[in-house]
């Protein structure tokens, strides 16, 4: 898979210059074949690095991107709270999130957990005891009574889940409003975590 996403770049990148594959392959004095089976994915590390010549870029940036593992999106934030163990039950009855691991710690708490959004959706919740950044600093926003960023989430249905969030005791700090191309409202939860909550529009 990584050779065929390295062989899909330098076409990528080939297409991009408006060259043909005859053209490349003299760029880079090799054959018009040896430049077919790059781009099939099939190349030696010499083939490679006359290309990268040829195309004028590093040789590293032809090396296939590194994925995420399944079920992980490229960026997952991480969230911790004061009672992790409640904020979570209730992630999951206001906001529709389900909890896919939960790892228990001292005092009932959970000091880790992976909960699920619609399929590609995915947070870390922590308990603040337990914090990955630098001497544990990370806090929840209710030590400080402010927040420090919002979450910007798309749901399937947003009249739905804003009831469904305010039913369950979410502060609702933006009613639904429309603009730059999205239906969306703001709330926070039980400790002052802002989320933004939204759907795409035809504007």
């Amino acid at each position: 898979m990584e050779q065929s996403d390295t062989g899909e770049r330098i076409r990528t990148l080939r297409e991009r210059k408006a060259w043909t594959q005859q053209h490349l392959a003299e760029a880079a004095s090799i054959s018009p074949r040896t430049l077919q089976r790059a781009e099939e994915g099939v190349m030696s590390a010499e083939t490679r690095a006359a290309i990268a010549g040829a195309l004028d870029v590093p040789v590293e940036s032809l090396a296939a991107a590194a994925k995420p593992p399944t079920g992980w999106p490229r960026i997952t934030p991480t969230l911790v709270y004061e009672d992790s163990k409640t904020a979570i039950d209730w992630l999951e009855k206001a906001f529709g999130f389900l909890a896919r691991i939960k790892v228990p710690g001292p005092g009932g708490q959970i000091v880790h957990s992976e909960l699920t959004l619609g399929g590609d959706g995915v947070i870390m919740v922590g308990h603040v005891s337990w914090s990955p950044s630098v001497e544990g600093r990370m806090v929840s926003p209710k030590s400080l009574n402010k927040t420090t960023q919002s979450l910007f989430v798309f749901v399937d249905d947003l009249d739905e889940h804003y009831a469904r969030a305010k039913a369950a005791g979410a502060k609702i700090v933006q009613e639904i409003q429309s603009g730059y191309g999205f239906r969306r409202y703001r709330a926070l939860d039980i400790e002052g975590h802002e989320w933004c909550f939204a759907v795409k529009t035809e504007e």
